[in-house]
C-alpha cells in the first residue's frame, strides 16, 4: 500500500533550467537550442553532488558557450526561471497532503535549493526532502534511491515515485519502486487515480 508519494522537482512542480533558454536566446543573441546543452557535462554532475560551488559551475558555463555575460547575470537569470510553476501540479501536491507522506527526491544544487525554498512555499509541505548535494549522488544511480529508502525506514513498495526523467524512472524501478512518469498534470492525475491514489 502507498504511503509514500515521492516527487521529483524540476520540471514537475518548478521550471528547473529548462526555460531559461528563451531568456537568454534573448539576452544573448544564440539560439535557443545552443543553450541548454552548455548547462549538461560532467561539471554539471559535480555541482549537484555538491563538489563546487554554483559560482564555479556558471563561470564554467559562460566559458564554455563564450557568452557576453557574467556569473552574477546567469544566477539572476536562473533564479528568474526557478519562479515558473508547472501548471497544475501543485493542486494536485496539495491534495495529496491530506492522506500521503510527501517526499521531495532532486538532484539540484544547493544554493538553488536555499533560493527555491525561499520563494515556495509549497516546500514546506514535504516530510522528507532528500537532495542530491546531500546524498552525494544522483537519481541515475540506484545507490540514491536505496540511501532515500533507508532514511524514511521504509519499503519500495510503500512509496510511489514521480519523476519526467525516463532514466530515473527505470533506475527507480529497478529498486522496486514504483514509478510514474510525468507528461502534465493531467496525465499524472488520471496515471495516480489508476493507481488508487485519487485526487480531486
Amino acid at each position: 500500500m502507498v504511503q509514500f508519494i515521492v516527487f521529483d522537482l524540476s520540471e514537475v512542480l518548478i521550471a528547473g533550467l529548462v526555460g531559461i533558454e528563451k531568456e537568454l536566446s534573448r539576452e544573448l543573441a544564440i539560439p535557443e537550442q545552443k543553450i541548454l546543452p552548455c548547462f549538461a557535462d560532467k561539471v554539471f554532475e559535480r555541482l549537484l553532488v555538491g563538489s563546487i560551488p554554483e559560482e564555479v559551475y556558471l563561470a564554467h558555463v559562460i566559458a564554455k558557450g563564450h557568452w557576453p555575460t557574467d556569473v552574477a547575470g546567469l544566477k539572476a537569470a536562473i533564479r528568474r526561471n526557478f519562479h515558473n510553476t508547472i501548471e497544475g501540479t501543485i493542486a494536485i501536491l496539495t491534495d495529496l497532503a491530506c492522506g500521503y507522506e510527501l517526499v521531495l527526491l532532486s538532484d539540484h544544487a544547493r544554493e538553488w535549493i536555499s533560493y527555491i525554498r525561499a520563494v515556495h512555499p509549497f516546500m514546506g509541505m514535504f516530510r522528507h526532502a532528500f537532495f542530491s548535494f546531500d546524498l552525494k549522488g544522483t537519481k541515475d544511480d540506484p545507490a540514491t534511491f536505496v540511501k532515500a529508502l533507508g532514511a524514511m525506514s521504509t519499503s519500495p513498495e510503500e512509496c510511489l515515485f514521480i519523476d519526467d526523467n525516463p532514466t530515473n524512472i527505470r533506475v527507480a524501478e529497478s529498486v522496486g519502486i514504483p514509478s510514474i512518469r510525468f507528461l502534465d498534470a493531467a496525465q499524472l492525475a488520471a496515471d495516480l487515480g489508476a493507481r488508487g491514489v485519487e485526487v480531486t
